[in-house]
């Protein structure tokens, strides 16, 4: 667990929702915590996940990699990573689950 990267952008399996994740580990007790940071809702929420309640498996469960940000093209940042309508449609049933990933994996 210790040696895996975690920074980037991160999908809610779910709920659809995209993270801007970042990892930072305490240098007294060397327990990795993550930051989790919305990016397609219309306000801004923070999560914080840590090794040592066992959270950052919690998300690693329900979360599944996109990209880690590095080199992102213009485009796929604005349309598909920020984009609070399309989360909208997504949650309100306008488009179905497999529509919504291809979207992001695509």
């Amino acid at each position: 667990m210790k040696d895996l990267f975690l920074d980037g952008y991160w999908v809610n399996k779910k709920s659809g929702t995209i993270h801007f994740v970042s990892e930072s580990i305490n240098e007294y007790t060397g327990t990795k915590t993550l930051w989790a940071q919305t990016q397609n809702l219309p306000y801004e929420r923070d999560y914080f996940f840590n090794d040592k309640n066992g959270g950052i498996d919690r998300f690693l469960k329900n979360y599944e990699f996109i990209c880690d940000g590095a080199d992102t093209p213009h485009d796929f940042y604005h349309y598909v990573l920020h984009n609070t309508t399309l989360k909208n449609r997504f949650s309100r049933g306008f488009i179905c689950k497999e529509e919504f990933f291809a979207r992001i994996f695509n």
